[in-house]
């Protein structure tokens, strides 16, 4: 009898128990909401790279919402990814701009700028949350998610 597989298997199944808010999330995401994957995905360890940071709740107070909230808070994210792209921050206007989703489910007031300045430490940790946590977690339903795209739009492919 080969033991070597068990522990790998439960390992996988705790983790993915244990993420089991987040495999939540993503679904709505990509099933229900029908958001682009690889987009979603970046969400995603976007999200998870913040509560590393000590943000904690994000994910699990998104998906007691409503979908139009999640949608929102995904919206929010891809801003912030955008904005994380530029070394510099610019626009007078966007400085100010208030992330209100997002703000909502940490209880605090965000505004894009703040987010910026967290630029250093979250280019560092989103790659790492990608590749080592969402790889992980999110494999099978991100092979899920990318069949039912192709299914809804073949010639996108």
């Amino acid at each position: 009898m080969d033991t070597r597989r068990k522990p790998s298997s439960m390992t996988m199944e705790c983790l993915e128990m244990f993420h089991g808010i987040d495999r939540t999330a993503f679904r709505i995401l990509t099933q229900v909401l029908h958001r682009e994957v690889k987009q979603y995905l970046m969400v995603m360890a976007f999200l998870l790279s913040m509560e590393t940071m000590g943000l904690s709740g994000i994910v699990q107070t998104a998906i007691k919402n409503e979908g139009w909230f999640m949608n929102n808070l995904a919206e929010e994210c891809v801003i912030c990814l955008q904005c994380l792209l530029s070394p510099v921050f610019s626009g007078v206007v966007e400085k100010s701009r208030k992330l209100e989703t997002l703000g909502h489910v940490l209880k605090t007031e965000l505004t894009l700028y703040q987010v910026h300045r967290m630029r250093s430490v979250l280019l560092t940790i989103i790659p790492d949350t990608l590749s080592n946590i969402c790889s992980r977690i999110l494999g099978d339903i991100t092979m899920d998610a990318v069949w039912l795209e192709y299914q809804r739009n073949p010639k996108r492919l």
